[in-house]
């Protein structure tokens, strides 16, 4: 028997075919697949910084500032990162390989983000002013780097810590080799100091030659033609 034929012979326990019993009961029942293609995904807890981004995998992704201290849920795939709050999504991204760098949505700013911007600002600037210009100079350098202001607080904490667990002569000094090597930011700051090389020669200083003034060294006069 066929299977068509089957389908369609009446059961005598229902008084319906396996077609009709189909049509009136599982059919109705029945969703569109879903558009997109499953892909598999990786969860993780993380805490919303100050600044409403949070880190993964070394990219950091805004959520709305209101969120700003809270504990949400991320699921991480292939192409995106959403975010969780209370099991309800507050953002989604597309993912990113970029490390230590920013995807921000506008609308996750706070409303007074311009005001906020310039008192950090010059909060952060006056700072640096205080330790050295070599080290405002880099603050300047780790701004403009940044599509948005906040976006350099959190290196900007960091090279504040660097000066309370280095000392501000020794960041001074950092700052200075940064800052005439091309340098900007405070992952490099950190690896100099930890390695004390803020007092090496600068490149262009190394190849400087030492003239040495001894009673045994004969100056340019000596093989002059008499």
């Amino acid at each position: 028997m066929g299977l068509e034929k089957l389908n369609h012979r009446t059961m005598k326990s229902y008084g319906l075919s396996r077609r009709e019993l189909f049509e009136q009961v599982d059919q109705p029942e029945l969703r569109p697949l879903p558009s997109q293609v499953f892909e598999f995904g990786e969860f993780k807890n993380a805490k919303v910084s100050f600044d409403y981004h949070i880190e993964v995998n070394r990219h950091y992704y805004s959520v709305p500032y209101e969120y700003v201290g809270k504990s949400v849920s991320v699921k991480i795939t292939e192409s995106l990162v959403q975010i969780f709050h209370d099991h309800q999504r507050i953002a989604i991204h597309e993912r990113s390989s970029l490390p230590f760098q920013h995807s921000t949505e506008e609308g996750h700013m706070p409303p007074a983000h311009l005001a906020y911007k310039t008192q950090s600002r010059e909060t952060f600037l006056a700072w640096a002013q205080n330790v050295g210009p070599a080290t405002k100079q880099q603050v300047i350098d780790i701004f403009e780097k940044k599509a948005h202001d906040e976006q350099a607080f959190r290196a900007l904490k960091g090279v504040q810590h660097l000066r309370t667990t280095h000392g501000a002569q020794r960041l001074e000094a950092a700052c200075k080799r940064a800052n005439a090597m091309g340098m900007v930011g405070q992952r490099y700051l950190k690896s100099m100091l930890q390695h004390k090389l803020e007092s090496d020669p600068l490149p262009d200083e190394e190849h400087k030659v030492v003239l040495l003034h001894h009673a045994n060294v004969r100056g340019s006069k000596y093989y002059q033609a008499t």
